[in-house]
């Protein structure tokens, strides 16, 4: 398999937390959302659920001190990140996974269905 070619993956999102989960094989695991990418695709997924775990970190710890601005930028830079997610999850989704996220609000939320979602 080389780095452009397209492989099935499954993502588990847990709602409320950073915990999320990436994996080339299905397995007995229950998952979210079935995929088709790339394997460099599938690195920026996973960096940006690193970036999530870290936002997430920091929005803790900011929120434990006296600093006022902190916890807003963290927060939406949380927030981008987690969009981002799902954007990359609904534009290269499976029509269930696209159908998924349409019934849980996100793609009409987030404007997923407007042309000219930028592709990676």
């Amino acid at each position: 398999m080389t780095a452009l070619e397209r492989k099935t993956y499954y993502v588990t999102m847990q709602a409320g937390t950073t915990v999320a989960e990436i994996r080339d094989e299905k397995g007995s695991s229950t998952y979210d959302f079935e995929i088709e990418v790339t394997d460099v695709e599938v690195g920026m997924m996973r960096d940006l659920f690193n970036n999530c775990i870290h936002g997430d970190f920091m929005m803790w710890m900011h929120g434990h001190t006296l600093w006022s601005d902190m916890p807003d930028r963290d927060n939406d830079e949380y927030d981008d990140n987690l969009r981002e997610i799902y954007r990359l999850i609904y534009q290269h989704g499976t029509a269930k996974t696209k159908q998924d996220l349409e019934q849980m609000g996100l793609v009409k939320l987030f404007g997923f269905e407007r042309a000219g979602i930028r592709p990676l």
